[in-house]
């Protein structure tokens, strides 16, 4: 089974490929676009999401001239045996049909609730919904209502309408008259009612599929739907709250009452109750928002043989990935960035993702990533290396299908080329060795695609609250855990022997911060689970909890300076280690794990597999580990041979003298047993390397690290960088180039 795990990750093949939102953002022709998806393939990228975006011109959004155009790049992408997602809007948020679903019925736009004076006109087109009785205090805030006509010697109380209104929400759309702001944008749909979202499915996924349908299920894998927001862009509640036709039941059902819609709608001077009403309509919208949208958008993916996949508006959204068959997220905005990769409220929109898909059985997660995470006020400066750290921060918690965000059609004005860039396709400056930041990313995905992440405990979240600060300690001390969401935990987990099980998951040990909110029923089930055996633990300390309940069977022994994340993975019956520096300093150490078979760097890169030998350790076998700052390292078991002991490497540096105008000199001394590596510690954004007049490779992505053995000559030897600059020179601020911190190293076996 190893030599066919070896196989794999030399190419795993098409379905682990990125794929990329291809933004289609100006004047459309066919030979072009059939051009740029050549490219793309040539590239290593094997499936595409076809994004309609401001820009676009020439043919109408779903009109027949638009749809032809999809059908010829489908035609061309089967060809090629490459994936198409379809974008399910133009622009978005999702859910509008670029504005066709409020033209056929304006009643369907997006919807809020609100209070007026009873003796006051309704506004035409806004539908009152029933008539109540408040008494408010000097400031306004609700004391208590009824339904009823008090009686006249009950003084005090104002009849208030409470009418269905409109938020005036839009959605970015395609044309420049059509952005937030804008005249013309479009109008959106009230994603509440179910009506609206028929509406849009006839729209949007009929037109696709009448258009396209021998291709659904094969290159047209499925749908990608875009954090819809039920007010819309620029929505204004004005002291009423989304709401829709119907809504109350969603309500009640949720624990409200008339109170609570006061308190929403009136303020309290309560602050508890004001506090459960706001919680019970959060868990109503989202209960609404789900059947009335996701679920509909899910039946008919499934009816028409393709996935439905996306993410929700809010990072920690945890109840809409149910309805996901690839359960995703997005990281645009510089949400999380190096330094706040632990500490960011959204940092864990990607584990949550992942952990959602392996609690639903799910094979895949995604996650939209590098969107405007360029540098901040000069977004088209994104260097290579944190493109890596990017990625890297997603394969560390577990996702297995990278959308990046962007490849443009066009960056020929400033429409296009300024508008949520950078562009991380070919017009970046990695765009040459794209291919290999393909493989890197297939291989990659692969490796947190199904399988196990062995995970040592459960963190209960909720939509209302995902631990932060909490788990904090437990990913600086590589101790590995799962969001478990309350909403699978109550419908999907069972209590067995003292263990929640879930899919292919059993937690013997359950953290719950003491901040989540839990109903009796909640407790009961955790009741259950301790009586019979499992350990549950509520407050902030998980670490101080972990340690003295979880022993591990492999660690990494090092110095880590709290930035590496250590996640083991078994995958037909193999196991292996991912180790992720989310640091700038290197991390080197080993790995001590009870794996009894052979050890093998597998090399994300190249797709390479060596051999590494080891030493007896206690507790097992022990393995060198070096991971470069912002880097990743891969070492797989083959359960099936036996550990390699051996010998390792010593290390010396060799001084470079610097001779102006990037050409440096060093001597070398070379020898059968000795390789010699030219590293750097900074490069902006990639040079081009000659060693002696011959080529040497580029240093582009971390580390920066160059086997020249085969270039060296015996005495002195000449090193030349010629360095290529940031797109943003071009289509930004201008940044600096350079190389910095160059050294040759020199490996040696011991003798």
């Amino acid at each position: 089974m190893f030599d066919i795990i070896q196989q794999i990750w030399q190419n795993p093949g098409p379905a682990y490929s990125p794929l990329p939102f291809w933004f289609w953002n100006d004047r459309l022709d066919g030979e072009e676009l059939v051009r740029q998806l050549d490219d793309f393939h040539r590239h290593g990228i094997d499936g595409v999401v076809i994004h309609p975006r401001l820009g676009m011109a020439g043919v109408g959004y779903l009109s027949d001239e638009y749809l032809a155009l999809v059908k010829r790049v489908c035609a061309e992408a089967k060809r090629r045996f490459m994936n198409i997602l379809l974008y399910d809007e133009g622009m978005y948020p999702s859910g509008s049909a670029h504005g066709e679903v409020v033209k056929e019925e304006p009643r369907f736009a997006a919807r809020r609730l609100y209070a007026r004076p009873a003796e006051e006109e309704i506004p035409e087109g806004e539908d009152p919904q029933l008539m109540l009785w408040v008494r408010r205090d000097g400031e306004g805030k609700a004391l208590d209502v009824r339904l009823d006509e008090p009686r006249e010697e009950e003084d005090g109380w104002a009849a208030c309408t409470l009418v269905l209104g409109y938020t005036g929400g839009t959605i970015r759309g395609l044309s420049p008259d059509e952005d937030d702001g804008q005249p013309n944008a479009p109008k959106a749909a009230d994603l509440l009612n179910p009506l609206a979202v028929d509406c849009f499915l006839r729209h949007t996924h009929k037109r696709y599929y009448d258009a396209l349908s021998e291709y659904f299920g094969s290159t047209v894998i499925g749908f990608f739907t875009d954090e819809p927001s039920v007010a819309g862009r620029g929505g204004r509640l004005d002291g009423g709250i989304s709401w829709s036709y119907g809504m109350e039941e969603d309500f009640f059902e949720a624990g409200g009452d008339f109170p609570h819609l006061a308190a929403l709608l009136f303020g309290s001077g309560d602050k508890k109750l004001l506090k459960d009403a706001e919680h019970i309509y959060r868990e109503a919208l989202r209960n609404r928002l789900g059947h009335a949208y996701y679920a509909r958008l899910s039946a008919w993916c499934r009816e028409h043989g393709i996935v439905l996949t996306g993410h929700p508006a809010e990072s920690g959204d945890t109840d809409p990935l149910r309805y996901f068959d690839i359960p995703g997220q997005d990281l645009v905005w510089r949400m999380v960035e190096p330094g706040t990769e632990l500490s960011s409220p959204d940092s864990v929109m990607a584990k949550l993702a992942a952990d959602a898909a392996r609690h639903l059985g799910r094979e895949r997660s995604a996650v939209e990533v590098l969107g405007v995470c360029g540098e901040r006020g000069n977004p088209w400066n994104l260097p290579p290396d944190e493109m890596m750290w990017y990625l890297n921060f997603l394969f560390a918690r577990g996702t297995s299908m990278v959308i990046p965000h962007a490849f443009y059609y066009s960056v020929s004005t400033p429409l296009q080329f300024g508008e949520r860039p950078p562009d991380v396709g070919p017009h970046s400056v990695w765009w040459k060795d794209y291919r290999a930041v393909a493989g890197y990313i297939k291989r990659m995905s692969w490796l947190g695609a199904t399988g196990t992440n062995n995970p040592a405990c459960a963190v209960l979240c909720s939509p209302d609250y995902t631990p932060v600060k909490a788990v904090e300690p437990l990913w600086r001390e590589g101790i590995p855990f799962n969001y478990l969401s309350v909403r699978d935990f109550m419908e999907k987990a069972h209590i067995h022997d003292g263990e929640i099980r879930i899919d292919r998951y059993a937690y013997k040990t359950l953290l719950i911060d003491g901040r989540l909110r839990l109903n009796a029923e909640i407790v009961k089930k955790i009741g259950q689970f301790e009586v019979e055996g499992g350990y549950e633990y509520r407050g902030s300390d998980f670490i101080g909890a972990m340690r003295k309940h979880y022993r591990p069977s492999s660690r990494f022994d090092g110095e880590t300076h709290g930035n590496l994340r250590f996640t083991r993975y078994t995958k037909s019956g193999c196991e292996f280690f991912l180790f992720v520096n989310e640091g700038r300093e290197q991390i080197r150490g080993r790995l001590v794990t009870d794996c009894a078979g052979r050890a093998y760097r597998f090399d994300p890169f190249t797709g390479k597999t060596e051999p590494l030998a080891g030493s007896m350790a206690e507790g097992g076998f022990s393995y060198p580990v070096r991971v470069p700052g912002w880097c990743a390292a891969v070492l797989g078991f083959d359960p099936g041979s036996l550990p390699l002991l051996g010998e390792e490497e010593e290390e010396q540096t060799v001084e470079i003298i610097a001779l102006g105008e990037g050409r440096m000199v060093f001597p070398a001394s070379p020898a059968g047993n000795r390789r010699y590596i030219l590293a750097a510690e900074e490069v902006r954004d990639m040079a081009e390397i000659k060693i002696n007049g011959q080529d040497a490779g580029k240093f582009l992505f971390r580390p920066y690290e160059i086997d020249i053995t085969a270039l060296v000559k015996e005495g002195e030897n000449e090193a030349e960088a010629v360095l290529t600059p940031s797109p943003a020179n071009r289509y930004g601020k201008p940044v600096p180039s350079y190389i910095g911190g160059l050294t040759v190293r020199v490996m040696e076996k011991r003798v």
